[in-house]
């Protein structure tokens, strides 16, 4: 193969009222249970389905208590463990997630209409799953999860977030429902639900406090949900740490990263996310903040360095006799590629060396064709080699648990 340069790419309603006489009752609400919740996730794509394959697998959680108080209600048994749509209606892509719950790892948060064909007001069905698996169905609102005269219309918003402080997740939702008949007949309104997280994974359903919400509240949204709660009182959370964390949540491939860790890049106070990949083809991200959204970049590879606030960044890598050094630096909110070189034998099938053993190499910087000692001076020109810093120590990072952990109680 011969020498060539290379260069770097960057890729990256059931809606309707029904009307009808009858129902299943309303009867048996759910009995609250005492808890109290941070990162709200947007939706995947419309017309992309939550990720099951790239799920981690679920953790036994039943082996130190002899599979007793820790282990996850068994709701497959209702459908004898059939796959996860089995008695439910269509899914809602635009509100299922795959997303990364405490304690549980990366599941697949679902949201499936109802199958009114039995019953005109049956309710929406959530329930986490894996590999298409369902590992718990959360509580609805009514008994049978059917209501008295009300119409389900859509899922507004999912949340998830620990909004208790607890160190496990919690889910927020918001749905939209019609009056079906009386005199707020086809009148829409919107309702809270709060789902609390434990340590043994199971999602609890905090009746009183939804209830509470959805009645006090003049406007319902998730934040006026979360502020009702308190979530947020006394906690300096800051835009960037939010988005950091809807990040990990929603779009980090985890099971392909070896970790993450934070690095100071450019001269502000908010720190760049790195993404460690667990091979040399998946390579590193930067992921870092600005005008309220966050900008991913890829290297290429593992390897690269960086000059602490001083904006700049070199991504130095390469094999088969073909090396680079790209200098990078956020510009316009964007990592940017502000310099190259690269240096390689003309034919790394046959590469030549000089009397001292040393491998012949073409070095080019920018384009320009010189030798390794004016490579050299060109690269250490706009680029301090000598007082550059390692962008990550192998076996240092930290897991997707452990940086939303940190990002959630991150001060300076």
């Amino acid at each position: 193969m011969t020498y060539a340069r290379k260069k770097i790419f960057f890729s990256y309603v059931l809606s309707g009222m029904l009307f009808a006489i009858g129902g299943c009752g309303n009867s048996g609400q759910n009995s609250p249970e005492s808890g109290s919740v941070t990162q709200i996730v947007e939706p995947i794509a419309e017309g992309q389905p939550a990720d099951s394959e790239k799920a981690d697998e679920f953790p036994d959680t039943t082996e130190e208590n002899g599979g007793k108080t820790g282990e996850l209600p068994d709701t497959t048994e209702k459908n004898g463990g059939q796959e996860a749509s089995q008695n439910t209606g269509n899914l809602i892509e635009e509100q299922s997630f795959s997303v990364t719950l405490r304690p549980l790892g990366q599941v697949q948060f679902a949201s499936y209409r109802p199958d009114t064909s039995q019953d005109l007001f049956a309710d929406v069905t959530f329930s986490i799953e894996k590999n298409g698996t369902r590992l718990q169905e959360l509580p609805g609102v009514f008994e049978n999860n059917c209501r008295s005269n009300e119409s389900f219309l859509r899922v507004d918003a999912v949340s998830f977030l620990d909004y208790n402080q607890d160190g496990y997740d919690d889910i927020i939702t918001i749905c939209s429902y019609s009056m079906a008949s009386g005199p707020d007949a086809a009148k829409e309104y919107s309702e809270i639900r709060y789902y609390s997280g434990s340590e043994n994974g199971a999602f609890i359903f905090e009746n009183e406090m939804s209830v509470a919400a959805t009645s006090a509240l003049t406007e319902i949204s998730i934040e006026t949900a979360k502020s009702f709660i308190g979530v947020g009182k006394g906690v300096s959370a800051e835009p960037w740490q939010q988005a950091y964390i809807d990040y990990l949540t929603q779009e980090s491939e985890v099971e392909s990263q070896e970790g993450y860790t934070l690095i100071y890049l450019d001269g502000d106070e908010i720190p760049e996310l790195v993404e460690i990949g667990d091979c040399e083809a998946v390579g590193c991200r930067i992921v870092n903040f600005s005008d309220g959204a966050v900008h991913v970049a890829q290297l290429n590879r593992l390897h690269f360095s960086y000059l602490e606030k001083e904006n700049l960044l070199c991504n130095s890598e390469g094999n088969m006799d073909c090396y680079y050094d790209l200098v990078y630096q956020i510009k316009d909110g964007e990592l940017t590629l502000l310099a190259e070189g690269y240096y390689g034998a003309e034919d790394n099938s046959n590469v030549q060396y000089d009397e001292e053993g040393n491998p012949i190499y073409r070095y080019e910087w920018e384009g320009v064709e010189m030798s390794r000692e004016d490579y050299e001076k060109a690269l250490n020109a706009i680029y301090d080699t000598s007082r550059a810093k390692d962008g990550h120590l192998y076996g240092e990072s930290q897991s997707v648990e452990e940086m939303i952990s940190l990002l959630e109680n991150f001060a300076d």
